[in-house]
């Protein structure tokens, strides 16, 4: 009795259907989801960590200040005094010595060496 009623009903609307023309178009509608898309439930864990995150303050005493030490600016030097008289005398002494260990003698007795020397390559 009821699908009798429904092909009574759904008569009329087959027959608007069956005789509209060609030019008649579907359309199509867009709408939105009725259920919400399926969340990531990991990165909405993840925020909500990082909403909830609160850092502890550091301690203004911590073990890196006490292994700096302050800093000193190094002492001036010392002007050097300087005696040149003396040092010029020490160092004449130094030469005349030098000069008293090497004689004329053995200046003379090099230059024959080298002579002999010379004359042997030659022969």
């Amino acid at each position: 009795m009821i699908a009798s009623r429904l092909v009574r009903l759904a008569a009329p609307v087959s027959r608007a259907v069956v005789a509209r023309p060609a030019a008649f178009m579907a359309v199509r509608s867009f709408t939105a989801p009725s259920a919400p898309l399926m969340q990531d439930i990991l990165k909405d864990l993840y925020i909500k960590e990082l909403k909830g995150y609160k850092p502890t303050p550091e301690a203004k005493d911590n073990d890196a200040s006490a292994q700096v030490k302050e800093f000193k600016a190094p002492a001036a030097p010392a002007v050097p005094s300087i005696d040149a008289a003396a040092d010029l005398s020490a160092w004449e002494a130094a030469n005349a010595e030098i000069a008293d260990a090497v004689s004329e003698e053995a200046v003379e007795e090099e230059e024959e060496e080298e002579v002999e020397e010379a004359e042997e390559s030659h022969h």
